[in-house]
């Protein structure tokens, strides 16, 4: 019989979860897989839906020392009872389950539970303000977790990016590709702070190893304003970067009408994240983590997807 520890990785076929899968297969661990999207690469993978896995394994977790859960449905259609139904019901059967005693559940949640913060930079006292239902999906996901008996980390990243994000900045990207304006809300001065979907896996592989227990975010240093990122990107690539500016306020209340009306899939957190400064406080992370990719880097590589050098 086997001693290596085990883990279970939950969502193991998302953009974040095949980053995770690719780390922690090269390491010294047994790994079960769950994830609804097929994966036929994958030995000890189980293609059904959380609370069915669940449900299969008799809410019995005692074989795994660790459950990673980067699982979630993205906030686009802001449809509350699919986002309440994934994020949240999922954890709270999660969280019934039975564990060994030396279990560690390890959650990736989102910055987007901060909404609009009001003082900067964010840090472990900063106000939760959420903006949509995914903000509220996470935010309750994890107070269940905080208040249960559990051991766990919670991990709460900014916009992660990396070679084939899809989502708001393939849009992005795309627009400068057709060389079609960039709206630029708060005339592009606002701050924003990314992070690589590598270094979210390497902060997942670094609490496992190091067996590190807490709330962290998952924010890249070497943030700066749009403006600058979208300097970088027209030396990089040479490409003229069209822009309009627009009033933040403005910008905030067209994109509030176009959800309100249905005529959009992005939401609240979309428009009103976009608008305004919003970045972590650096020295806030695990002892001994270093990212090794900047904000900038992060930026550069998501534009390598779609622009043409």
């Amino acid at each position: 019989m086997s001693n290596k520890q085990k883990i279970l990785v939950l969502g193991s076929s998302g953009f974040l979860g095949k980053k995770v899968v690719s780390l922690l297969s090269n390491s010294n661990y047994l790994i079960d897989f769950c994830d609804i999207k097929p994966e036929k690469n994958l030995n000890n993978f189980f293609n059904m839906e959380i609370n069915d896995f669940l449900e299969f394994k008799n809410f019995n977790l005692e074989e795994y020392s660790y459950i990673v859960d980067v699982a979630t449905v993205l906030p686009y259609k802001n449809d509350k009872k699919e986002l309440m139904k994934k994020n949240v019901d999922s954890v709270k059967n999660l969280i019934s389950c039975n564990f060994n005693k030396n279990h560690q559940i390890i959650y990736v949640s989102s910055s987007g539970i901060y909404g609009n913060p009001n003082v900067l930079p964010i840090s472990a006292d900063t106000p939760f303000k959420t903006l949509d239902f995914y903000g509220e999906s996470k935010l309750e996901a994890e107070n269940l977790l905080v208040n249960s008996n559990l051991n766990y980390s919670i991990i709460r990243p900014k916009a992660i990016l990396g070679n084939g994000r899809s989502g708001i900045f393939e849009v992005f990207f795309n627009l400068i590709n057709r060389k079609l304006p960039i709206p630029l809300p708060n005339n592009g001065n606002q701050i924003m702070q990314f992070v690589d979907v590598i270094d979210v896996a390497r902060m997942i592989e670094h609490l496992i190893v190091n067996n590190v227990c807490g709330i962290f975010p998952a924010a890249a240093p070497n943030f700066m304003s749009m403006n600058q990122y979208l300097e970088n990107i027209e030396k990089v690539f040479d490409i003229r970067v069209r822009k309009l500016k627009l009033n933040a306020k403005i910008f905030q209340a067209i994109g509030n009408l176009l959800v309100y009306l249905k005529l959009t899939n992005f939401t609240k957190w979309h428009f009103g994240g976009y608008s305004y400064s919003s970045y972590f406080d650096p020295n806030w992370k695990p002892d001994g983590f270093k990212y090794k990719f900047s904000s900038l880097d992060t930026f550069l590589k998501t534009g390598e997807t779609y622009l043409k050098k």
